[in-house]
């Protein structure tokens, strides 16, 4: 494993932490019905916004592991 695969690995690993830690705040709002309340749903909104972030951040640092594999398998 190169360095640059243990870092995605390790940002992969951290981006999917983070994730999960967002989708407990958000379930945690939803559960105690708070995301009917006004004062709340800029914050609700804002996870969402976060979730759909490091979603997006995991997606890519995939997408570059399996680049940086598929050009070391080709040279």
């Amino acid at each position: 494993m190169t360095d640059e695969d243990a870092v995605l690995e390790e940002l992969m690993w951290n981006i999917g932490e983070a994730s999960g830690r967002v989708r407990a705040s958000r379930r945690l709002l939803l559960e105690h019905a708070m995301t009917d309340e006004p004062r709340y749903l800029r914050l609700a909104a804002r996870l969402s916004e976060a979730l759909d972030a490091t979603e997006t951040a995991s997606r890519e640092a995939r997408r570059l592991r399996d680049a940086s594999r598929q050009h070391r398998t080709s040279s």
